[in-house]
């Protein structure tokens, strides 16, 4: 005679085992999801553990974009800035993810425009922050701001082009970019525009005066 609660239970079980097992499957991190955690502890400013899942989201996907993204910024917040550096040139070849809103690819143009500019090397930050403005500058579009820090924007951006072009003595494209800070900022004070060399000094206090500005912005 066939025991219909035993056979009852074995298949309760069985169902149960299954949807255990679904669910290990459903929920198995995907790259995008150890990139979105990653961001997470990037906006806390742990840095540190928010580098070790965008590493882990490389190792799972090596061509996850928003993972060389998130190691860049993380480790130029380390002050690793080779390793910014690279890890951002190298999210630069990858593919934007088709359904994401973010523009993964200027975000990596300005983290190599600041991390180029933080080791001295004016001339990338300036190759690499012009690319960025071709980008982003549009008619009628509301300006830059990065993604996973709100007070991060096209005018930090600007003003460190702007400190750039005055290392390279190229003061007709800093007076253009302390230019655009002004008017952005509905300004009543003019880009210094006096290249003597008193008119230079005048000039580089006018812009770590712009820094202090957007800093506390």
């Amino acid at each position: 005679m066939i025991n219909f609660n035993r056979i009852s239970l074995i298949l309760l079980l069985s169902i149960g085992l299954l949807s255990i097992d679904a669910c290990r499957k459903k929920f198995a991190a995907t790259a995008e999801d150890m990139v979105d955690y990653g961001w997470v502890l990037y906006e806390t400013n742990d840095y540190l553990n928010s580098n070790t899942w965008f590493q882990d989201a490389v190792n799972d996907d090596s061509e996850w974009k928003d993972a060389y993204n998130g190691l860049g910024w993380s480790y130029a917040k380390l002050m690793v800035l080779d390793s910014s550096i690279n890890h951002f040139k190298t999210g630069l070849e990858k593919k934007q993810d088709q359904w994401s809103i973010i523009n993964t690819q200027a975000e990596i143009l300005a983290g190599l425009t600041f991390a180029y500019h933080a080791k001295g090397n004016d001339s990338k930050a300036i190759e690499y922050g012009r690319t960025f403005l071709d980008s982003t500058v549009k008619p009628l579009e509301p300006g830059w701001i990065f993604t996973h820090d709100s007070l991060l924007n096209y005018l930090d951006l600007r003003i460190t082009l702007a400190a750039s072009y005055f290392a390279k003595g190229k003061f007709d494209s800093t007076i253009l970019q302390v230019t655009v800070i002004l008017d952005s900022l509905n300004s009543s004070e003019v880009a210094i525009t006096d290249t003597s060399l008193n008119g230079r000094k005048l000039m580089a206090k006018q812009i770590m005066s712009l820094q202090d500005v957007l800093f506390s912005k």
